[in-house]
């Protein structure tokens, strides 16, 4: 049984993917994202898009060595470790997957799913559309940050850079209305606007921000919840999908064990069933609880991949102990701050769906907007 280590998969996250990390060329106005996300990615597209027209840089900070924030996939096997779904309700996620010209794959749920609760037996129940149109993309989700990337540094080689390795330890508003940002290593950037694209708990925890922010504001986003900050994701591959031969869907609920549910991860490049645990779940936990529930086809996967992102310390700060849900935050956390100046722009924030990438998009294109007007009517 093979096994894929977190920098493999890290590795294969941007591929083909040019990353500019020299600085852009001088301009008037410089916005900073913090986050190489669905959010940052998405908001610096759609900024690139309005201010067409003004002289602008903007400068991406990762605080990882790859794009792509919860998206973690390995493209060749379409199959991912983190975000994965795209609903058919989200409507701004699948406009830009359609303006992005990026491949999708139905999500399968044909079949039988299974339950499991207690000591009772597995029960077995037709649920009908589990997924509520869900699909997957082809190269993992994590193909729409390295698509957004290469159209960011392609065909903005002189307005947006992106750097990786970069974590920021404190922004400050300065009284020129300028917002220096120091990073690790002690360098510092100076911008006129600065877009956080992170979760708030995380922010909040790790970058120190000053003049600080209102009680009520820094409360709220203590409060909001970070998704798969104490979850972690499986994927067990498989010779063949066994479970479609006995008429299953792939999808099982189990709150016997700490792998809780499954669902069928096929594509044509590979077999595979995703599953969900708490965080600190064993490999061995996987197969076991697997087994348990779908019987003994399950007992010898070909492969297993696996992240916990409780122990992703750009996911989850050292203070998330969240239960990793989907975040429902107040409008307070939409607002800008600093006269304009500082704006929250990632998932958690969302004015709806929240968590999802769904919610990524959709908030990378309200600031982009928000923001968008506020320069252009300077």
């Amino acid at each position: 049984m093979a096994s894929t280590r977190p920098n493999e998969i890290f590795n294969t996250q941007n591929n083909g993917s040019k990353i500019h990390r020299e600085p852009a060329s001088d301009s008037s106005c410089h916005i900073v994202i913090i986050g190489a996300g669905v959010a940052g990615l998405a908001c610096a597209r759609y900024l690139t898009h309005s201010l067409e027209k003004k002289s602008y840089k903007i400068t991406i900070l990762e605080a990882r060595d790859r794009v792509g924030g919860r998206t973690l996939s390995i493209p060749e096997l379409n199959l991912d470790l983190g975000a994965s779904w795209i609903f058919s309700p989200h409507t701004a996620a699948l406009s830009l997957v359609r303006e992005l010209n990026i491949g999708t794959i139905d999500q399968y749920e044909d079949g039988i799913s299974l339950m499991k609760s207690g000591n009772s037996d597995v029960r077995r129940m037709r649920l009908g559309e589990i997924h509520n149109g869900a699909i997957r993309l082809k190269g993992g989700a994590g193909s729409l940050c390295a698509t957004l990337l290469n159209e960011l540094t392609v065909k903005n080689q002189t307005t947006v850079a992106v750097q990786l390795n970069s974590p920021v330890i404190s922004i400050t508003y300065e009284t020129n209305q300028k917002l220096n940002i120091e990073l690790r290593d002690k360098k510092s950037i100076v911008a006129d606007y600065v877009v956080l694209a992170l979760p708030p708990k995380l922010f909040i925890s790790t970058i120190e921000i000053t003049p600080q922010l209102p009680k009520s504001l820094t409360e709220e986003l203590s409060d909001c919840d970070t998704w798969m900050a104490s979850t972690c994701k499986a994927i067990l591959q498989y010779e063949r999908a066994w479970w479609k031969d006995q008429k299953l869907s792939g999808f099982a609920v189990s709150r016997q064990s700490k792998a809780q549910e499954w669902h069928d991860a096929s594509s044509d490049t590979c077999n595979a069933l995703f599953v969900f645990c708490l965080s600190g779940t064993t490999k061995q936990q996987v197969i076991d609880a697997t087994v348990k529930i779908f019987g003994n086809e399950a007992i010898n996967p070909t492969a297993i991949h696996m992240v916990d992102w409780s122990n992703e310390r750009f996911t989850s700060g050292s203070t998330d102990h969240s239960f990793g849900g989907h975040a429902h935050a107040s409008n307070i956390c939409r607002q800008s701050q600093w006269n304009g100046r500082l704006w929250f722009g990632n998932s958690e924030v969302s004015d709806a769906h929240g968590g999802f990438i769904e919610g990524a998009v959709r908030r990378g294109a309200q600031v982009a907007n928000q923001l968008a007007e506020l320069i252009v009517g300077k």
